[in-house]
């Protein structure tokens, strides 16, 4: 007698995935500089070598000049294109970036009230949107690959407390490190593979180190 054995049914096919990695910027010389340290420049480089990160195809990064520069440096060691995307830039504060005491203030105000917003700004709440909107646009070209996006640290814990459903806690900015690395797998919604990190680097160093005074 032959035995029946029940075939699995061909309409169930295996959701596509996509593994996408948050880098954030390496070390700045303060928040509102445009310009990596030395430091910050072995960082990226050492985390891509790192292989914390691997196969990663294309390059987002977000539009400013710092973003770019640590982009550059990952596209040469991770041998990817880079795309600029205007949806991955900094939260918009409304206020010149060296006018360090308004933005402070402002911040200041934000970090209490993750719904305030500034003039001629956005809050919290409307950058991460922003923010994750345009991630959910960006995975929907990548189905079944790896991609990463290169943003500002800010944006980077944004992001993670949309995904991880946590509240915003400035402690967790001030710890955020630079050329941290996260991880994340999107599949008909967003998991968390690995939060952000950069104990990995020989020199880390965090948002905290480098703010300036009027910042915290």
């Amino acid at each position: 007698m032959f035995e029946y054995v029940q075939e699995r049914e061909v309409s169930k096919r295996v959701k596509s995935r996509t593994l996408v990695y948050v880098i954030t910027i390496g070390e700045s010389e303060g928040f509102n500089s445009q310009a990596l340290t030395d430091r910050g420049e072995n960082q990226l480089i050492e985390m891509a070598r790192s292989r914390v990160a691997t196969g990663v195809r294309v390059l987002y990064s977000a539009t400013d000049k710092i973003a770019l520069k640590s982009s550059n440096i990952l596209e040469r060691e991770f041998e990817s294109k880079i795309q600029k995307v205007d949806c991955l830039n900094l939260v918009k504060f409304g206020t010149s970036m060296d006018d360090l005491n308004s933005l402070g203030i402002r911040l200041r105000q934000m970090w209490k009230d993750e719904e305030f917003v500034p003039d001629n700004g956005e809050s919290f709440i409307e950058a991460r949107e922003r923010f994750s909107s345009c991630m959910g646009s960006l995975v929907s070209k990548h189905k079944d690959d790896v991609v990463a996006v290169v943003v500002d640290p800010l944006m980077a814990i944004l992001f993670h407390s949309h995904i991880v459903a946590a509240p915003l806690d400035i402690s967790e900015w001030h710890s955020m490190g630079y050329a941290a690395c996260a991880s994340y797998e999107y599949s008909r919604g967003w998991s968390l593979v690995m939060p952000p990190d950069n104990s990995y680097l020989s020199d880390p160093t965090t948002v905290g180190e480098t703010l300036q005074n009027e910042l915290l």
